[in-house]
């Protein structure tokens, strides 16, 4: 009895311990780890991308907006955000390796990506390199700029930063609030057709009163007119002739264009080439901001799944995915009377 109760006693202490070098291993580790000085996101105006597979990628923030350079393009706003935030919030969580196999982990100069991080007035404020991301598919391999060793970061750091150029660019064409575009014009095989929002006016309210009970022995004041509330009308689209237009297609076209985003960008060459041409439709609508138009082009080969197209707000050519056009197109046809091709047996 006395002896089992001795190497109970002893059990716990063996898993005491373990459970305190374990604890203090790992404490002392998480200890040693170089962390990086905390860094305020909005202290970062320049970021520098470079990566074997691609050009270097830089971008610039003016008036709190990033510009990809030395192009000027407008970059998306969601993307460059995940950047900067990754470079300001990066976190050890682990030593990997000493023995500079950086093969393993992709952090050779042809397989890593580097990122630098600047602030006023050029100061680099963070570099360091993207490896592979880890096993656990929550950490990345990463090497800090002077420190031959290799790290666990937090978070999936490739994704964020292998983007190109393209990739990187903001695609959207229109930001519009759609319950703000007043008018709207389409234009498509000679046929023009202009609808105007539309509120009718509120119907009369009739007020009615309340009878008294007839069980009252005693005369009282009448209650005061009590008025029937009524839903306020729900605005209509017009023609330039009274018309009342369906509402569902003219709303179907507004959906489609009032945050409208392309799918990629055209050269100088193609944009030039589609300023030549004549469209197949054009999109016009007004809101309180101002007007804008949307133009497009016809394919450039029969079999292409883009569609051309060139905007007021753009400054560059652009491609649309056909079918996503495919419901505004229907929607016009029949706002037009335009009859679908009869298709050939």
């Amino acid at each position: 009895m006395k002896l089992k109760k001795e190497y109970i006693v002893l059990t716990l202490v063996v898993v005491a311990l373990v459970v305190y070098l374990t604890t203090r291993s790992a404490n002392h580790d998480q200890e040693d780890l170089p962390q990086p000085a905390k860094l305020e996101a909005a202290k970062i105006n320049r970021l520098v991308i470079t990566d074997k597979e691609n050009p270097p990628v830089e971008l610039v923030k003016k008036d709190e907006k990033w510009f990809i350079e030395p192009q000027g393009y407008r970059a998306d706003s969601v993307k460059a955000k995940n950047m900067v935030n990754a470079v300001a919030e990066l976190d050890l969580t682990a030593l990997v390796s000493e023995s500079k196999n950086y093969e393993r982990y992709e952090l050779t100069p042809k397989t890593r990506i580097n990122v630098q991080a600047f602030g006023e007035g050029g100061a680099r404020l963070r570099a360091f390199d993207i490896g592979k991301p880890a096993p656990t598919f929550q950490h990345t391999f990463v090497t800090l700029a002077g420190d031959p060793r290799i790290y666990h970061a937090r978070g999936q750091l490739r994704g964020t930063f292998e983007q190109d150029v393209e990739a990187l660019r903001d695609k959207s064409i229109f930001e519009a609030d759609k319950e703000s575009i007043a008018s709207l014009t389409i234009q498509k095989d000679g046929k023009t057709l202009t609808a105007t929002r539309v509120t009718p006016p509120a119907p009369e309210v009739q007020a009615t009163a309340t009878p008294s009970p007839e069980a009252s022995p005693a005369a009282s004041p009448s209650p005061a007119p009590s008025a029937t509330p009524t839903p306020p009308p729900e605005p209509q689209w017009q023609s330039a002739d009274g018309q009342t237009l369906a509402k569902a297609d003219i709303e179907r076209i507004i959906g489609a264009v009032a945050h409208l985003q392309c799918d990629s960008y055209l050269d100088d060459a193609a944009k030039a080439k589609l300023t030549q041409g004549q469209p197949l439709a054009v999109i016009t609508f007004k809101n309180d901001q101002g007007e804008y138009t949307l133009s497009v082009f016809p394919k450039a080969e029969e079999k292409a799944d883009k569609v051309p197209a060139l905007a007021s707000t753009s400054a560059y050519g652009f491609l649309l995915n056909e079918y996503r056009l495919k419901e505004i197109e229907r929607a016009i046809d029949k706002l037009l009377g335009i009859k679908e091709p009869t298709s050939k047996k």
